[in-house]
């Protein structure tokens, strides 16, 4: 968790020094705006270079009307769809991106297409949240937030949101929570959840079975184009059983899921 909270606290430094190496040898847009190859840009995309550079990587689409300021770096065969607002964030390889994203790292082939904040959070690969998830990153009392029991200092901070994840319908995820790898959730989230676990509600989790959690998978790998391997499959394997004691902890059952 500590490596991931530094990658967060430490985003905006980190871009700008990245960022000024990235952008050597790519087609100078405007001043501090920067293309990889074949990006297309429709019409009324603003970029705002004024906090730092901007980076778009190959093959990206940015759609019509989004906003995107720096210091901001986004991958290569990306989209941004239309209204999309992304400031001082490291978008990964292949995602699709919508609504609002502040201050985050997302890694490759994840997607937040659709409206709803995401701020101060570090997203893994293979994630997809669903339409109207927003992630919270400041408290109502202005306090500094607490992860995993622990004050880290900071009055902004969202989650830490493992590989895998799905978020349905309009999800909220309270501040400072961390999410294990192929969880998925449902409704409003105010506590940690374990990986391979379904939250429903507050205590009310239930364990994905790894053969789901692996089938899933498969058919998200087929959508992008990628091949599920063996690796991947002993991957998950050892995911499943080195998290088995946090499950255990957390009281997560088993069986199938219930909304009731």
């Amino acid at each position: 968790m500590e490596k991931y909270l530094d990658k967060i606290i430490n985003l905006k430094q980190n871009l700008e020094k990245d960022l000024s190496i990235l952008i050597k040898g790519k087609k100078k847009i405007k001043t501090g705006v920067y293309f990889g190859k074949n990006v297309q840009v429709e019409p009324n995309v603003f970029f705002d270079a004024s906090g730092g550079l901007i980076l778009i990587g190959d093959n990206t689409k940015i759609k019509a009307n989004s906003i995107l300021r720096g210091p901001l770096l986004i991958g290569k065969n990306c989209i941004i769809n239309s209204f999309a607002e992304i400031s001082c964030s490291r978008i990964g390889d292949v995602c699709k991106i919508g609504g609002e994203i502040e201050h985050t790292i997302m890694r490759e082939y994840s997607n937040k297409q659709h409206y709803g904040f995401l701020g101060h959070s570090y997203i893994g690969s293979w994630v997809n949240i669903g339409a109207g998830t927003s992630v919270s990153n400041l408290k109502n009392t202005y306090t500094t937030i607490k992860m995993n029991g622990v004050d880290t200092g900071m009055q902004f901070l969202g989650c830490i949101m493992g590989d895998y994840v799905k978020t349905a319908l309009n999800t909220s995820i309270f501040c400072g929570k961390t999410i294990g790898a192929s969880a998925h959730l449902y409704g409003t989230v105010t506590e940690d959840i374990p990986a391979f676990t379904s939250h429903v509600s507050a205590g009310n989790l239930y364990e994905i079975p790894l053969e789901l959690s692996i089938k899933i998978q498969k058919v998200m790998a087929i959508r992008r184009d990628v091949k599920f391997t063996d690796a991947d499959q002993k991957h998950f394997e050892k995911l499943f059983k080195e998290t088995a004691k946090d499950r255990k902890l957390a009281k997560v059952k088993k069986g199938k899921l219930s909304f009731l």
